[in-house]
């Protein structure tokens, strides 16, 4: 299952500590942007549980203030579930 994780930085953080912690088992990738969030990090996990799992030892990580997991839900998905509500 894949997800988006949007993380915020303290202020004080190191980020380059924050980074290296960061490279858990599961995390495909982290990009800084601009806007109310500092990072997204791109994470694979088997299933939700492994998902929260995940997610749990993103926002333990140092220097990390907050974050909010966003589960990918594949297009097809939305697609298959269009086709069985049509009547």
């Amino acid at each position: 299952m894949k997800a988006y994780v949007l993380v915020r930085f303290d202020p004080e953080a190191d980020l380059s500590q924050a980074a290296h912690a960061l490279k858990e088992p599961g995390v495909e990738s982290m990009d800084y942007v601009l806007g109310e969030w500092d990072a997204i990090v791109r994470v694979d996990a088997d299933d939700m549980a492994g998902l929260s799992k995940l997610s749990a030892k993103i926002r333990k990580c140092p220097g990390i203030r907050g974050s909010v997991t966003c589960p990918v839900v594949p297009v097809e998905s939305m697609d298959a579930q269009k086709k069985e509500e049509k009547p």
